[in-house]
């Protein structure tokens, strides 16, 4: 009887809280309207499908999950890479490792050649690739580089920008240089030049010089000069231009803020101080572009087609409601973000019209990229992140941006804008002059196709994390009579894009959509009143998965020390999701685990292999993850094929992690607890039965909680037992369990905290 009462307790304190939640109960109110202004008559801007992009580094394995436009290969493994035998170094990520990490193969410039072949099957029409200037390149793949073998030593071998003789065929591998105008020589006869389908559109000037003494201290252990970088920059760009006149070179790849203020300039160095006063330099990215636009004036060619920057936002590092905010310090004159930037930087905000100046006053025409970013987050945070960041982008007239790796939400941030039917649905390729009310609860975009504008497509985001947004668009200044409109979202506990709604009650070019809260969304405004006809809108009630949820992954390890997870259902695996405890022992401030899914697989022929699909675990406690499957595997020969996992089970590994401490050479070690693992199943996606509804009355509300309490703490007297099929409505989470995780879940619902049993 006591454990009833208790249990009542808790029943009154779950309905009370339920009841201040819903519509019409007295509590906080439930939404808001927010006023959405299209100028349909005002100047559309052209917007670069290169924006759309993605880094190859991490990413071989996710190529299915987004649809771009643009991939970059580049990152800190790319300044040691050695193109003519592929060996690499890792720098302070991985013990300053030589090794076959971007590829084992023997072929030169194989790393470039993959990138080729990838972009070509995954319709990637622009290619980055990245050239080396920091001085020195793995001369092995024997590992660990020591300190007392810091370049030049045999470890290493030089780089020579321009060899100054013919080229050869096949490179010399005993002559210990790598020649780099040799290497776009090689590229260029092996998969055409820059105009070409199969070659490499743009060349990027190494990656992060700014870095080289702290990530790659073996290799230039001196931090970079403006000198020294000047020099190297326009030598490897003169002969990239006398070899492919029409390639476009991306430079310097600056990795932050700080080095767009003073690049490596320390307190122990003049050069910077000297050149800003004689001048009159804002910051260091009005020197690069100024000593470039003179060396091109000089060379009579363009040595720098494209001003590159990367940006990782500091405030986004804070949590989720930072992140929804933290775009608006590229744009928003006089936002402050929760961060060192907010408080100390303050004179350069909004960050890109502030680059923009600096691009036109000293080398007009160049064009922006940021090929590195990434907002952070493993939750819906960061698809209202990633889109808002697009639409920024668009609106900067950025010419080329690449996520830097990703996961499932980001990837529906891009797909919003990309594909987001599913079927090649896009964004506008000309975006409209758009206004929010208030921009630190919902931020919009809006373009169209050209100057047709019987479409209309409209990016908006709702930041409220409890409230719906009722949004009222305005399609303003147009001769078009629009009529329906389709409401594409990403919300709730899924990254996956959903058609919630198709509305077609448009009246006076004004069109009435509620977003749930915390969701991004795409809407689809048409002039033709039959446009979504046959569409199907997201139904909860039907079941299209089932989840074997495995709660203590840690006391599942085999003989080999790894957790190995049953696989059941080989041929219908959707996905595995990961929860995990990640910690460091030197107390870094951010760390990563690079895992991977280890699996002994079949093809369709009955060919047994081993193979694996790569994953990364960020620092902190519930690290969230998903690996999906879709009946493809990468062989022995790196060909995806039909395969499905052969002796049903995998095992999880970790291969390799980085962290603060480890750039910055100390001793750290990074430790992944599993605390939970759900194995996901494809099941029919026909209408079945409809979840939370427990008392079989056809629809779910507050009785459901309270007959699912009654049963939970098994009060006999006052409910009967419940039917099957009750129970399986009951089950809401999919666990075969019925407790109080499906109660809360039922009354989130009822709450309009999820969007979805």
């Amino acid at each position: 009887m006591n454990r009833y009462k208790s249990f009542g307790a808790a029943l009154m304190f779950t309905i009370a809280a339920l009841s201040a939640a819903l519509p019409g109960a007295g509590g906080a109110d439930t939404s808001y309207q927010m006023q959405v202004a299209i100028d349909l008559g005002g100047e559309g801007k052209a917007i670069s499908p290169y924006i759309y992009g993605i880094n190859q580094s991490g990413n071989q394995d996710n190529y299915s999950k987004f649809t771009v436009n643009a991939i970059r290969q580049g990152g800190n493994r790319f300044t040691g890479y050695n193109w003519e035998t592929n060996a690499s170094n890792a720098g302070a990520d991985w013990q300053h490792s030589s090794d076959a990490h971007l590829s084992d193969s023997s072929d030169p410039a194989d790393c470039v050649q993959t990138l080729s072949r990838e972009a070509t099957a995954n319709g990637i029409g622009y290619k980055l690739a990245t050239l080396q200037l920091a001085g020195y390149v793995a001369a092995d793949k024997n590992g660990s580089v020591s300190e007392t073998e810091t370049a030049p030593s045999d470890r290493w071998n030089q780089v020579v920008l321009t060899k100054g003789s013919a080229f050869a065929d096949t490179p010399d591998l005993t002559d210990g240089n790598v020649y780099m105008d040799e290497y776009v020589h090689y590229i260029i006869e092996k998969l055409g030049n820059s105009q070409s389908a199969s070659g490499i559109q743009g060349y990027s000037l190494d990656n992060e010089p700014a870095l080289w003494n702290t990530t790659h201290s073996r290799l230039h252990p001196n931090p970079v000069t403006i000198a020294e970088l000047h020099e190297k920059s326009v030598e490897m760009a003169k002969a990239v231009k006398a070899l492919d006149p029409d390639a476009e070179i991306f430079g310097p790849a600056l990795y932050g803020y700080t080095a767009y203020d003073h690049l490596a300039d320390d307190d122990s160095s003049t050069e910077w101080g000297t050149l800003q006063a004689e001048k009159g330099y804002h910051w260091y990215l009005d020197c690069y572009l100024d000593q470039m636009k003179q060396a091109s004036d000089a060379a009579g060619t363009r040595l720098l087609d494209v001003l590159d920057i990367h940006y990782y936002s500091e405030s986004a590092r804070v949590g989720a409601e930072d992140r929804v905010q933290s775009v608006r310090t590229l744009y928003e004159a006089g936002f402050a973000e929760n961060s060192w930037i907010g408080k100390w930087c303050q004179a350069n905000v909004p960050i890109l019209p502030t680059v923009q100046k600096s691009i036109d006053t000293y080398y007009p025409g160049t064009k922006l990229a940021i090929s590195e970013y990434n907002y952070g987050g493993e939750d819906v945070s960061a698809t209202i992140a990633q889109a808002e960041a697009l639409g920024c982008y668009a609106d900067a007239n950025v010419y080329f941006a690449s996520l830097w790796g990703g996961n499932e939400y980001m990837f529906s941030g891009i797909n919003l804008y990309t594909n987001y039917d599913g079927k090649g649905g896009k964004f506008g390729d000309t975006l409209m002059p758009t206004k929010t009310a208030d921009v630190s609860l919902a931020s919009a975009y809006a373009a169209v196709n050209g100057t047709d504008q019987s479409v209309v497509t409209a990016m908006l985001t709702n930041k409220d994390m409890s409230r719906q947004e009722t949004a009222s668009i305005a399609l303003n200044n147009s001769d078009k009579q629009y009529k329906a409109a389709a409401v594409y979202a990403v919300s709730g506990d899924s990254a996956d894009i959903r058609l919630l709604d198709i509305v077609t009650d448009v009246s006076d070019n004004t069109v009435q959509v509620t977003l749930p809260a915390y969701s991004a969304a795409m809407i689809v405004i048409s002039d033709d009143a039959s446009a979504f006809d046959g569409l199907e809108i997201y139904d909860p009630s039907k079941v299209t998965e089932r989840v074997e949820c495995f709660e203590d992954p840690e006391s599942m390890l085999n003989a080999n020390g790894y957790v190995e997870i049953p696989i059941t259902d080989p041929e219908h695996l959707k996905e595995i999701r990961l929860t995990a405890d990640v910690t460091s022992s030197a107390g870094s401030s951010w760390a990563y685990a690079g895992c991977a899914v280890c699996i002994n697989a079949k093809d369709a022929a009955g060919n047994e292999f081993w193979t694996s699909k790569g994953y990364q675990l960020s620092l902190g406690t519930g690290s969230k993850v998903k690996v999906e499957f879709d009946g493809t595997l990468e062989n022995a020969d790196k060909e995806t094929v039909e395969a499905v996992i052969a002796d049903g089970k995998v095992e999880l590994q970790k291969w390799w992690d980085a962290s603060a401490a480890k750039e910055e050479e100390k001793e750290d070690t990074i430790t992944v607890k599993y605390t939970k693992v759900e194995v996901v199943y494809s099941v029919s996606d026909t209408p079945s039965i409809l979840r939370g509804d427990v008392n079989s009355d056809g629809e779910v509300t507050i009785a459901d909680v309270v007959r699912l309490c009654r049963y939970v703490a098994e009060d006999t007297e006052l409910t009967p037992a419940m039917a099957e099929e009750q129970l399986r409505c009951a089950d809401v989470n999919g666990d075969s369990i019925v407790d109080s995780s499906d109660i809360t879940l039922i009354a989130r619902y009822l709450a309009h905290l999820v969007d979805a049993l």
